[in-house]
Protein backbone atom coordinates (compact mmCIF):
# COMPACT_ATOMS: atom_id res chain seq x y z
CA UNK A 1 0.00 0.00 0.00
CA UNK A 2 1.17 3.25 -1.06
CA UNK A 3 -0.87 5.81 0.98
CA UNK A 4 1.27 8.44 3.00
CA UNK A 5 4.64 10.16 2.74
CA UNK A 6 7.29 8.52 0.63
CA UNK A 7 9.95 8.96 3.65
CA UNK A 8 7.21 6.24 5.61
CA UNK A 9 6.82 3.69 3.08
CA UNK A 10 10.21 1.58 3.37
CA UNK A 11 12.12 0.32 6.44
CA UNK A 12 15.05 -1.81 6.03
CA UNK A 13 14.41 -4.00 8.44
CA UNK A 14 10.89 -4.75 7.04
CA UNK A 15 12.33 -5.49 3.74
CA UNK A 16 15.20 -7.62 5.33
CA UNK A 17 12.38 -9.50 6.81
CA UNK A 18 9.99 -10.41 4.01
CA UNK A 19 12.99 -11.44 2.11
CA UNK A 20 15.62 -13.46 4.47
CA UNK A 21 12.87 -14.72 6.65
CA UNK A 22 9.21 -14.81 4.91
CA UNK A 23 11.38 -15.85 1.52
CA UNK A 24 8.88 -13.77 -0.95
CA UNK A 25 9.74 -14.21 -4.50
CA UNK A 26 7.53 -11.92 -5.97
CA UNK A 27 6.26 -8.41 -6.00
CA UNK A 28 3.25 -6.65 -7.33
CA UNK A 29 2.67 -3.15 -7.87
CA UNK A 30 0.20 -1.12 -9.39
CA UNK A 31 1.24 0.95 -12.39
CA UNK A 32 -0.53 4.20 -11.35
CA UNK A 33 -2.39 6.34 -14.09
CA UNK A 34 -1.23 10.62 -13.63
CA UNK A 35 -3.36 12.82 -11.65
CA UNK A 36 -5.76 14.84 -13.45
CA UNK A 37 -7.74 17.87 -11.65
CA UNK A 38 -10.91 15.21 -11.03
CA UNK A 39 -8.89 12.28 -10.31
CA UNK A 40 -6.04 12.96 -8.12
CA UNK A 41 -3.67 10.06 -7.29
CA UNK A 42 -2.36 9.08 -4.35
CA UNK A 43 0.70 7.74 -5.02
CA UNK A 44 3.29 8.44 -8.29
CA UNK A 45 6.63 6.07 -9.42
CA UNK A 46 8.69 8.39 -6.59
CA UNK A 47 7.13 6.72 -3.46
CA UNK A 48 6.85 3.42 -5.37
CA UNK A 49 10.30 3.41 -6.15
CA UNK A 50 11.76 3.99 -2.70
CA UNK A 51 10.33 0.38 -1.65
CA UNK A 52 11.21 -1.41 -5.53
CA UNK A 53 14.75 -0.32 -4.82
CA UNK A 54 15.06 -1.73 -1.15
CA UNK A 55 13.68 -4.44 -1.99
CA UNK A 56 15.99 -5.37 -5.77
CA UNK A 57 18.92 -4.57 -3.28
CA UNK A 58 18.03 -6.82 -0.44
CA UNK A 59 16.85 -9.26 -2.97
CA UNK A 60 19.95 -8.84 -5.37
CA UNK A 61 22.84 -9.11 -1.89
CA UNK A 62 20.80 -12.39 -0.82
CA UNK A 63 20.72 -14.22 -4.29
CA UNK A 64 17.06 -13.87 -4.39
CA UNK A 65 15.64 -13.85 -7.49
CA UNK A 66 12.85 -11.14 -6.61
CA UNK A 67 10.09 -11.38 -9.74
CA UNK A 68 9.00 -7.99 -9.94
CA UNK A 69 4.65 -7.54 -11.29
CA UNK A 70 2.76 -4.57 -12.36
CA UNK A 71 -1.04 -4.33 -12.44
CA UNK A 72 -2.63 -1.49 -14.43
CA UNK A 73 -5.96 -0.59 -12.10
CA UNK A 74 -7.01 2.38 -14.90
CA UNK A 75 -5.50 3.91 -18.05
CA UNK A 76 -4.60 7.42 -17.67
CA UNK A 77 -7.97 9.32 -18.01
CA UNK A 78 -7.52 10.61 -21.10
CA UNK A 79 -7.40 7.37 -22.73
CA UNK A 80 -11.02 6.30 -21.83
CA UNK A 81 -14.68 6.24 -22.70
CA UNK A 82 -17.60 5.88 -20.95
CA UNK A 83 -19.29 2.24 -21.14
CA UNK A 84 -22.19 0.19 -20.47
CA UNK A 85 -22.71 -3.95 -20.65
CA UNK A 86 -25.17 -5.57 -18.12
CA UNK A 87 -22.50 -9.07 -17.58
CA UNK A 88 -18.81 -9.87 -19.14
CA UNK A 89 -20.53 -11.16 -21.99
CA UNK A 90 -23.07 -8.76 -22.83
CA UNK A 91 -23.26 -8.87 -26.70
CA UNK A 92 -25.19 -5.48 -26.62
CA UNK A 93 -22.87 -3.31 -24.37
CA UNK A 94 -21.57 0.29 -26.15
CA UNK A 95 -18.49 2.33 -25.31
CA UNK A 96 -18.69 6.22 -26.58
CA UNK A 97 -16.91 9.26 -26.03
CA UNK A 98 -18.02 11.10 -22.74
CA UNK A 99 -16.98 12.50 -19.40
CA UNK A 100 -14.64 9.85 -17.30
CA UNK A 101 -11.51 10.13 -15.32
CA UNK A 102 -9.59 7.18 -13.48
CA UNK A 103 -12.56 6.30 -11.16
CA UNK A 104 -15.40 4.28 -11.62
CA UNK A 105 -14.93 2.53 -14.43
CA UNK A 106 -15.39 3.16 -17.50
CA UNK A 107 -13.08 1.31 -20.64
CA UNK A 108 -10.29 1.74 -22.60
CA UNK A 109 -10.97 4.02 -26.16
CA UNK A 110 -10.10 1.43 -28.96
CA UNK A 111 -8.81 3.87 -30.36
CA UNK A 112 -5.88 4.40 -27.97
CA UNK A 113 -4.69 0.94 -28.31
CA UNK A 114 -1.05 2.12 -29.67
CA UNK A 115 -1.17 5.10 -26.95
CA UNK A 116 -2.09 2.59 -24.29
CA UNK A 117 0.87 0.19 -25.17
CA UNK A 118 3.42 2.95 -25.23
CA UNK A 119 2.08 3.87 -21.83
CA UNK A 120 3.07 0.30 -20.57
CA UNK A 121 5.89 0.19 -22.18
CA UNK A 122 7.06 3.43 -20.64
CA UNK A 123 6.21 1.72 -16.76
CA UNK A 124 8.13 -1.15 -17.91
CA UNK A 125 11.28 1.46 -18.65
CA UNK A 126 10.66 2.98 -15.36
CA UNK A 127 11.93 -0.48 -13.23
CA UNK A 128 14.45 -0.95 -16.64
CA UNK A 129 16.10 2.17 -15.49
CA UNK A 130 16.51 0.75 -11.76
CA UNK A 131 18.05 -2.63 -13.65
CA UNK A 132 15.27 -4.51 -13.00
CA UNK A 133 13.36 -6.28 -16.06
CA UNK A 134 9.99 -6.56 -14.68
CA UNK A 135 8.97 -9.83 -14.98
CA UNK A 136 5.16 -10.09 -15.71
CA UNK A 137 1.91 -7.42 -16.68
CA UNK A 138 -1.40 -7.24 -16.41
CA UNK A 139 -3.16 -4.87 -18.72
CA UNK A 140 -6.12 -4.79 -16.36
CA UNK A 141 -6.86 -5.80 -12.82
CA UNK A 142 -10.60 -6.92 -11.89
CA UNK A 143 -12.07 -6.12 -15.46
CA UNK A 144 -15.73 -6.91 -14.79
CA UNK A 145 -15.90 -4.15 -11.70
CA UNK A 146 -16.87 -0.46 -11.36
CA UNK A 147 -14.77 1.14 -8.32
CA UNK A 148 -15.02 4.00 -6.56
CA UNK A 149 -10.75 3.79 -7.12
CA UNK A 150 -9.01 3.61 -10.14
CA UNK A 151 -11.34 1.13 -12.25
CA UNK A 152 -12.02 0.42 -15.76
CA UNK A 153 -14.08 -2.42 -17.57
CA UNK A 154 -14.16 -5.20 -20.05
CA UNK A 155 -16.78 -7.18 -21.76
CA UNK A 156 -14.88 -10.49 -22.77
CA UNK A 157 -14.59 -9.69 -26.31
CA UNK A 158 -13.29 -6.02 -25.40
CA UNK A 159 -10.98 -8.27 -23.50
CA UNK A 160 -9.77 -10.45 -26.06
CA UNK A 161 -9.23 -7.44 -28.50
CA UNK A 162 -7.00 -5.68 -25.60
CA UNK A 163 -4.73 -8.51 -26.07
CA UNK A 164 -4.49 -8.95 -29.37
CA UNK A 165 -4.25 -5.37 -30.20
CA UNK A 166 -1.76 -3.73 -27.09
CA UNK A 167 0.49 -6.92 -26.19
CA UNK A 168 2.00 -7.26 -29.40
CA UNK A 169 3.32 -3.36 -29.39
CA UNK A 170 4.75 -4.49 -26.08
CA UNK A 171 6.60 -7.30 -27.17
CA UNK A 172 8.45 -5.52 -29.62
CA UNK A 173 10.14 -3.38 -27.04
CA UNK A 174 9.88 -6.20 -24.28
CA UNK A 175 10.31 -9.76 -25.71
CA UNK A 176 10.67 -11.75 -22.64
CA UNK A 177 7.93 -9.92 -20.02
CA UNK A 178 5.32 -11.92 -19.50
CA UNK A 179 1.52 -11.20 -19.65
CA UNK A 180 -0.93 -12.40 -16.97
CA UNK A 181 -4.60 -12.04 -16.77
CA UNK A 182 -7.76 -11.58 -16.54
CA UNK A 183 -7.14 -11.09 -12.91
CA UNK A 184 -11.32 -11.60 -12.48
CA UNK A 185 -12.60 -13.67 -9.57
CA UNK A 186 -11.88 -17.85 -9.40
CA UNK A 187 -15.66 -18.15 -8.81
CA UNK A 188 -16.02 -16.61 -11.76
CA UNK A 189 -13.58 -18.41 -13.84
CA UNK A 190 -13.75 -22.09 -11.93
CA UNK A 191 -17.64 -22.58 -10.28
CA UNK A 192 -19.77 -25.03 -12.02
CA UNK A 193 -21.88 -22.40 -12.89
CA UNK A 194 -19.60 -19.68 -14.27
CA UNK A 195 -16.52 -20.99 -15.78
CA UNK A 196 -18.18 -21.10 -19.59
CA UNK A 197 -19.23 -17.54 -18.92
CA UNK A 198 -16.39 -15.38 -18.25
CA UNK A 199 -12.55 -13.92 -19.59
CA UNK A 200 -10.69 -17.65 -19.66
CA UNK A 201 -13.39 -19.17 -21.30
CA UNK A 202 -13.48 -16.39 -23.91
CA UNK A 203 -9.64 -16.40 -24.54
CA UNK A 204 -9.60 -20.08 -25.49
CA UNK A 205 -12.10 -19.65 -27.65
CA UNK A 206 -10.08 -17.08 -29.79
CA UNK A 207 -6.93 -18.29 -30.61
CA UNK A 208 -5.10 -14.81 -31.53
CA UNK A 209 -6.32 -13.43 -27.67
CA UNK A 210 -5.04 -16.91 -26.59
CA UNK A 211 -1.21 -16.49 -28.25
CA UNK A 212 -0.76 -12.88 -26.76
CA UNK A 213 -0.99 -14.35 -23.03
CA UNK A 214 1.27 -16.13 -21.52
CA UNK A 215 -0.34 -16.44 -17.76
CA UNK A 216 -3.60 -16.95 -16.63
CA UNK A 217 -4.23 -15.49 -13.18
CA UNK A 218 -7.52 -15.01 -10.86
CA UNK A 219 -8.32 -13.33 -7.60
CA UNK A 220 -8.65 -15.28 -4.80
CA UNK A 221 -12.26 -13.54 -3.62
CA UNK A 222 -15.37 -13.64 -4.27
CA UNK A 223 -16.45 -10.34 -5.00
CA UNK A 224 -13.35 -8.26 -5.13
CA UNK A 225 -12.95 -8.27 -1.13
CA UNK A 226 -14.24 -10.71 0.38
CA UNK A 227 -11.75 -14.15 0.43
CA UNK A 228 -12.86 -17.55 -1.78
CA UNK A 229 -12.15 -20.01 0.95
CA UNK A 230 -13.38 -23.63 2.10
CA UNK A 231 -14.30 -27.02 0.39
CA UNK A 232 -15.43 -25.68 -2.31
CA UNK A 233 -12.11 -24.06 -3.86
CA UNK A 234 -11.20 -27.78 -4.34
CA UNK A 235 -13.98 -27.95 -7.25
CA UNK A 236 -13.45 -24.35 -8.65
CA UNK A 237 -9.36 -24.86 -8.80
CA UNK A 238 -9.82 -28.06 -10.58
CA UNK A 239 -12.15 -26.85 -12.95
CA UNK A 240 -10.29 -23.70 -13.59
CA UNK A 241 -6.89 -26.30 -14.59
CA UNK A 242 -8.77 -28.75 -16.55
CA UNK A 243 -10.67 -26.43 -18.82
CA UNK A 244 -8.16 -23.58 -19.24
CA UNK A 245 -4.82 -23.82 -17.40
CA UNK A 246 -4.38 -27.63 -18.84
CA UNK A 247 -6.26 -27.23 -22.19
CA UNK A 248 -4.25 -24.09 -22.58
CA UNK A 249 -0.78 -24.80 -21.67
CA UNK A 250 -0.57 -22.47 -19.51
CA UNK A 251 0.16 -21.52 -15.68
CA UNK A 252 -1.61 -20.84 -13.28
CA UNK A 253 -1.26 -17.94 -10.85
CA UNK A 254 -3.13 -16.41 -7.81
CA UNK A 255 -2.37 -12.98 -7.94
CA UNK A 256 -4.15 -10.88 -5.36
CA UNK A 257 -6.29 -12.52 -1.80
CA UNK A 258 -6.65 -10.87 1.01
CA UNK A 259 -10.15 -11.16 3.48
CA UNK A 260 -8.57 -13.00 6.41
CA UNK A 261 -8.71 -12.75 9.91
CA UNK A 262 -5.14 -13.10 11.93
CA UNK A 263 -7.43 -15.20 14.07
CA UNK A 264 -6.09 -18.77 13.77
CA UNK A 265 -9.81 -20.23 13.07
CA UNK A 266 -12.50 -18.64 11.32
CA UNK A 267 -13.67 -15.82 13.11
CA UNK A 268 -17.72 -14.19 12.60
CA UNK A 269 -17.84 -15.78 9.09
CA UNK A 270 -13.74 -14.62 8.47
CA UNK A 271 -11.75 -17.43 7.74
CA UNK A 272 -8.79 -17.31 9.85
CA UNK A 273 -5.10 -18.45 9.45
CA UNK A 274 -5.58 -21.80 9.21
CA UNK A 275 -8.21 -21.90 6.54
CA UNK A 276 -5.74 -19.39 4.62
CA UNK A 277 -3.12 -22.79 4.72
CA UNK A 278 -5.80 -24.73 3.87
CA UNK A 279 -7.15 -22.03 0.76
CA UNK A 280 -3.27 -22.39 -0.64
CA UNK A 281 -3.24 -26.24 -0.44
CA UNK A 282 -6.05 -26.04 -2.55
CA UNK A 283 -4.53 -24.18 -4.90
CA UNK A 284 -1.17 -25.81 -5.35
CA UNK A 285 -3.13 -29.07 -5.40
CA UNK A 286 -5.95 -28.71 -7.75
CA UNK A 287 -5.47 -25.44 -9.37
CA UNK A 288 -2.08 -26.76 -9.92
CA UNK A 289 -0.74 -22.99 -9.28
CA UNK A 290 2.98 -21.56 -9.28
CA UNK A 291 2.01 -18.41 -7.59
CA UNK A 292 0.00 -16.91 -4.53
CA UNK A 293 0.52 -13.41 -4.34
CA UNK A 294 -0.83 -11.54 -0.86
CA UNK A 295 -2.76 -8.13 -1.82
CA UNK A 296 -0.80 -5.77 1.02
CA UNK A 297 2.51 -6.98 2.83
CA UNK A 298 2.19 -4.57 5.84
CA UNK A 299 0.01 -1.51 7.64
CA UNK A 300 1.26 0.85 10.47
CA UNK A 301 -2.11 0.47 12.22
CA UNK A 302 -3.12 -3.37 12.84
CA UNK A 303 -2.75 -6.77 11.42
CA UNK A 304 -6.16 -6.41 9.75
CA UNK A 305 -7.96 -8.33 7.35
CA UNK A 306 -5.98 -7.08 4.62
CA UNK A 307 -2.33 -7.32 5.75
CA UNK A 308 0.15 -9.73 6.74
CA UNK A 309 2.16 -7.62 9.28
CA UNK A 310 2.01 -4.39 11.35
CA UNK A 311 4.82 -3.18 10.82
CA UNK A 312 7.68 -5.60 11.31
CA UNK A 313 5.46 -7.59 14.00
CA UNK A 314 4.11 -10.38 12.65
CA UNK A 315 0.91 -12.99 13.30
CA UNK A 316 -0.30 -15.93 12.28
CA UNK A 317 -1.23 -15.75 8.59
CA UNK A 318 2.18 -14.31 8.21
CA UNK A 319 3.55 -17.77 9.60
CA UNK A 320 1.13 -19.87 7.39
CA UNK A 321 2.45 -17.98 4.25
CA UNK A 322 5.91 -18.41 5.50
CA UNK A 323 5.28 -22.54 5.30
CA UNK A 324 5.38 -21.86 1.66
CA UNK A 325 6.87 -18.82 0.64
CA UNK A 326 9.89 -20.05 2.59
CA UNK A 327 9.87 -23.43 1.39
CA UNK A 328 8.82 -23.72 -2.00
CA UNK A 329 11.29 -21.62 -4.02
CA UNK A 330 10.73 -20.81 -7.29
CA UNK A 331 11.71 -23.58 -9.33
CA UNK A 332 10.33 -26.69 -7.11
CA UNK A 333 7.98 -29.52 -8.58
CA UNK A 334 5.33 -30.49 -7.10
CA UNK A 335 5.69 -34.53 -6.86
CA UNK A 336 2.59 -36.89 -5.90
CA UNK A 337 1.41 -37.43 -2.46
CA UNK A 338 -1.31 -38.88 -0.79
CA UNK A 339 -2.71 -38.69 2.80
CA UNK A 340 -5.26 -42.29 3.96
CA UNK A 341 -6.71 -39.91 6.05
CA UNK A 342 -8.98 -37.14 4.75
CA UNK A 343 -8.69 -34.48 7.31
CA UNK A 344 -4.79 -34.65 6.96
CA UNK A 345 -3.88 -32.70 3.65
CA UNK A 346 -0.67 -32.91 2.19
CA UNK A 347 1.65 -31.88 -0.64
CA UNK A 348 5.39 -32.21 -1.53
CA UNK A 349 7.89 -30.65 -4.19
CA UNK A 350 11.36 -31.43 -5.05
CA UNK A 351 13.86 -28.82 -6.28
CA UNK A 352 16.69 -30.41 -7.75
CA UNK A 353 18.79 -27.11 -8.68
CA UNK A 354 18.49 -26.78 -4.41
CA UNK A 355 18.44 -30.49 -3.45
CA UNK A 356 15.81 -29.82 -1.31
CA UNK A 357 12.82 -31.92 -0.44
CA UNK A 358 9.63 -30.81 0.86
CA UNK A 359 6.21 -31.71 2.73
CA UNK A 360 3.42 -29.03 3.93
CA UNK A 361 1.20 -31.22 6.18
CA UNK A 362 -1.79 -29.59 7.47
CA UNK A 363 -4.06 -31.45 10.35
CA UNK A 364 -7.54 -29.65 9.80
CA UNK A 365 -8.97 -32.18 12.36
CA UNK A 366 -9.86 -31.42 16.14
CA UNK A 367 -7.74 -34.48 16.89
CA UNK A 368 -4.44 -35.53 17.44
CA UNK A 369 -2.74 -37.77 14.65
CA UNK A 370 -0.15 -39.93 14.63
CA UNK A 371 1.41 -39.73 11.22
CA UNK A 372 3.92 -41.57 9.29
CA UNK A 373 5.28 -41.18 5.54
CA UNK A 374 7.38 -42.69 3.47
CA UNK A 375 8.19 -42.94 -0.50
CA UNK A 376 10.32 -43.79 -3.57
CA UNK A 377 13.22 -41.37 -3.10
CA UNK A 378 12.73 -39.35 -0.10
CA UNK A 379 15.12 -38.41 2.71
CA UNK A 380 15.67 -40.05 6.13
CA UNK A 381 14.98 -37.67 8.38
CA UNK A 382 13.63 -33.84 7.82
CA UNK A 383 13.39 -30.87 10.03
CA UNK A 384 9.73 -30.16 11.04
CA UNK A 385 8.82 -26.37 11.66
CA UNK A 386 5.24 -26.07 13.15
CA UNK A 387 2.52 -23.43 13.53
CA UNK A 388 -0.12 -23.64 15.43
CA UNK A 389 -3.06 -21.58 17.15
CA UNK A 390 -0.80 -21.15 20.31
CA UNK A 391 2.61 -19.79 20.86
CA UNK A 392 4.28 -22.03 17.47
CA UNK A 393 4.69 -19.92 14.64
CA UNK A 394 6.64 -21.88 11.77
CA UNK A 395 9.40 -22.52 14.24
CA UNK A 396 11.41 -25.74 14.35
CA UNK A 397 10.41 -28.38 16.22
CA UNK A 398 12.34 -31.55 15.88
CA UNK A 399 14.07 -33.36 13.23
CA UNK A 400 11.81 -36.89 12.58
CA UNK A 401 12.17 -39.76 10.42
CA UNK A 402 10.91 -41.23 7.29
CA UNK A 403 9.50 -44.94 7.21
CA UNK A 404 6.06 -46.56 8.02
CA UNK A 405 7.40 -47.64 11.37
CA UNK A 406 8.87 -43.96 12.37
CA UNK A 407 5.99 -42.21 12.70
CA UNK A 408 5.49 -38.58 15.60
CA UNK A 409 2.17 -36.71 16.29
CA UNK A 410 0.59 -33.99 14.28
CA UNK A 411 -1.56 -31.40 17.03
CA UNK A 412 -5.48 -30.89 16.10
CA UNK A 413 -5.64 -28.01 14.21
CA UNK A 414 -2.01 -27.41 12.89
CA UNK A 415 0.15 -26.81 9.85
CA UNK A 416 4.03 -28.28 9.36
CA UNK A 417 6.57 -28.15 6.93
CA UNK A 418 8.82 -31.34 6.83
CA UNK A 419 12.59 -29.94 5.07
CA UNK A 420 14.98 -31.69 4.24
CA UNK A 421 18.74 -31.02 1.90
CA UNK A 422 19.53 -27.83 3.62
CA UNK A 423 18.54 -24.17 3.43
CA UNK A 424 15.76 -23.36 0.87
CA UNK A 425 16.59 -19.98 0.17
Amino acid sequence: MWWGAASDLWSQAWGEKVIKDLGITIWRNEYYPPSTPEARQDVDWDKQKVVVEGLKQIADANDVDLKFLFTVWSPPADMKWECNFSWAGDANATRNEGKVSTKNGGTLNPNKYADYAQWLKDGLQLYKDLGIDVYGISLQNEPLFKQSFNSCTYTTSWYNELLKNVVPGIKADFPDVKIFGSENMLEMEGKDDNWRYFYHSSIKANQDAANNIDILAVHGYSDGVSASSGSALAKMWSNHHEQFTKAMNKPAWMTETSGYTDFWNKTNDVPGALNLAMDIYSGLVYGNLSAWVWWQGSESAEINNFCLMQGNKTGKKYAVSKHFYRFLRPGAIRIKANSDDKTVLVTAFEHTGKGTSTFIVINSSSDDKQVSFSGTGIAASYDMYRTNSGTENCEKIETVTSGDDNSFILPANSVITLQAGGNPL
